[in-house]
């Protein structure tokens, strides 16, 4: 306890390494998957959000599917494809893409 106290530099690193482990265990989304939709007329990026996003914010999950898709803005066209990413516990649909891996 003295060493800490002779070292207030490490006590400091210490403390901002555990804030920051919480906050990265706070803001987990938790399982996040990829899926191809087809947007129907009336669809917003906002309203795929309400459906889509789980625990993750609105703002963050249209930040990342805009990044995805590399849209310059939010509009969104009818009858077009868009990657989408599904939080959670959220059924998969059908077309979902699964990345393989070589399990030994």
């Amino acid at each position: 306890m003295n060493w800490l106290k002779k070292n207030p530099h490490i006590t400091i690193l210490l403390g901002a390494c555990l804030l920051f482990a919480a906050y990265l265990f706070i803001t987990d989304p938790g399982d996040v998957s990829y899926t191809e939709i087809e947007i129907e007329h009336g669809d917003s990026l906002w309203s795929l959000a309400e459906q889509y996003r789980g625990k993750m914010k609105k703002d963050d999950w249209i930040k990342l599917v805009k990044a995805e898709n590399e849209l310059s803005n939010v509009n969104i066209i009818a009858g077009k494809p868009l990657v989408i990413p599904v939080v959670g516990d959220h059924p998969n649909p059908i077309n979902s893409i699964e990345i393989a891996r070589n399990e030994q």
